[in-house]
């Protein structure tokens, strides 16, 4: 152990108070009020979701629902019961697959009668987007709680629709934009508000993962509702579908809506599977002050996977799903943290991209559970998409104390910003947003 690494807590915690906003500031967005030093601290944040339980239910019994379902199983201390399933799909097998998760439980196949048991406090949306607006309206009209998957939908008047609803309602509504919620997202966003990095001068993104949409059945008719992603009149394509949130941490890094986007895109192997939106897509999107964000997503290659990068004048940063290195220029000024901080080199084979500061997205907690951030590195089982659902049902079970990550309009401008991204793939022309493309 270097003489960097075995220091003790008491140095530690001198050290990150000293920052002028280290670990400390930004993992207080993950877990707010750790930092008082206390064992009561420890007790009372070691699970932030735990709290009075929200009964649940999942309408739409897909991958994504059953994800959903499987974030809820694992709330602690049952906060998150589900007491009711919906899907019109009624297949054993397929049933199955979410009764695995959440057994005992009927699968309705009318989603009123979701909605009509008052046992249900909370209504998780989960069918295709393109079926989002009469649910999620019907959910709100039944003072329900609502989480409605991203997009909201693939047509921009019934998104508008549903997040105006949202808005206006007496209960919760959270548009699943799960980076807003995610740790390790809300960590490195106080760096860069904060000019940790200094001028933000640019962006790139992308989403690789290689394999068709294409989902077979002998039904023809189910064929036709399993690949709804597939087709034109009812998928927002890989920038909507898929984009939408990595599309959306630009707009958040800027603190404003983009100015245009310029998309390109073809079918470049998974036509012969019958699909008609672009496999393969690249964008450029211009935000003030002439900061263009790059972003490409494919099924066609899986190399790199996904992440999402920010460069500014001072440092940059690389965020892949619950990980992240800030990469310094020589020039920059020190932050008091980093010296304690865990440095791995970066690069594939022989190209090697610089020395990355590693990112604690939990360090406050490790703090105070006696533990040393750089070697412990962050929680890895809490996917970006539980916390979403955790920090949903904290807003339910405490509005003032909890205040939604992600709003109506928060939903609705990333609803925007990727259908319009969308748009300018399908047409190859270049848009310009209007500032009142976004107003509810």
């Amino acid at each position: 152990m270097s003489a960097n690494e075995n220091i003790n807590r008491r140095d530690f915690l001198k050290g990150m108070a000293a920052s002028s906003v280290g670990l400390a500031l930004g993992a207080q967005a993950l877990t707010a009020n750790a930092d008082t030093g206390s064992d009561t601290a420890v007790k009372a944040t070691a699970d932030p979701y735990t709290g009075a339980p929200v009964k649940c239910a999942v309408i739409g019994l897909g991958p994504r629902g059953r994800e959903i379902l499987s974030s809820l199983a694992k709330m602690p201390q049952n906060s998150a019961p589900v007491v009711g399933m919906c899907d019109t799909y009624t297949d054993p097998y397929f049933i199955k697959k979410s009764t695995n998760i959440i057994p005992n439980v009927t699968v309705q196949t009318d989603y009123h009668k979701i909605l009509d048991d008052n046992n249900v406090q909370a209504v998780f949306v989960a069918t295709p987007s393109y079926q989002h607006k009469q649910i999620t309206l019907d959910a709100l009209a039944a003072g329900k709680h609502v989480y409605c998957e991203a997009p909201m939908s693939s047509d921009l008047d019934e998104a508008k629709v549903i997040a105006q609803a949202g808005a206006a309602a007496k209960t919760v509504f959270q548009p699943g934009m799960q980076y807003r919620s995610n740790g390790m997202h809300l960590h490195v966003m106080t760096f860069v508000h904060a000019m940790d990095f200094g001028i933000i001068f640019s962006g790139r993104s992308q989403w690789h993962r290689r394999g068709s949409w294409q989902r077979v059945d002998p039904s023809d008719a189910r064929m036709k509702a399993l690949n709804w992603r597939m087709y034109k009149d009812t998928s927002s394509g890989l920038a909507g579908e898929i984009g939408i949130h990595q599309l959306d941490v630009f707009s958040w890094v800027m603190n404003h809506t983009p100015i245009s986007v310029q998309g390109f895109g073809g079918i470049i192997e998974w036509g012969k599977d019958g699909m008609q939106v672009p496999d393969t897509i690249e964008v450029i999107i211009q935000y003030p002050n002439n900061v263009n964000c790059y972003y490409d997503a494919s099924l066609v290659t899986s190399f790199d996977g996904a992440f999402e990068s920010v460069f500014g004048n001072q440092a940059s940063v690389v965020i892949r799903d619950q990980n992240a290195w800030m990469f310094k220029e020589s020039d920059a000024p020190l932050i008091g943290w980093e010296v304690y901080a865990k440095r791995e080199t970066m690069g594939i084979g022989d190209t090697k991209t610089g020395t990355g500061i590693m990112l604690v997205a939990d360090a406050t907690k490790q703090l105070l559970l006696g533990k040393q951030p750089a070697s412990v590195g962050n929680d890895v089982s809490k996917t970006a998409l539980y916390q979403s659902v955790g920090a949903f049902l904290n807003t339910i079970r405490d509005p003032k104390a909890n205040p939604l990550k992600c709003t109506a309009q928060d939903g609705y401008t990333a609803n925007v910003v990727a259908l319009k991204t969308n748009e300018s793939i399908l047409t190859g022309q270049k848009i310009t947003f209007d500032p009142s493309m976004f107003t509810l």
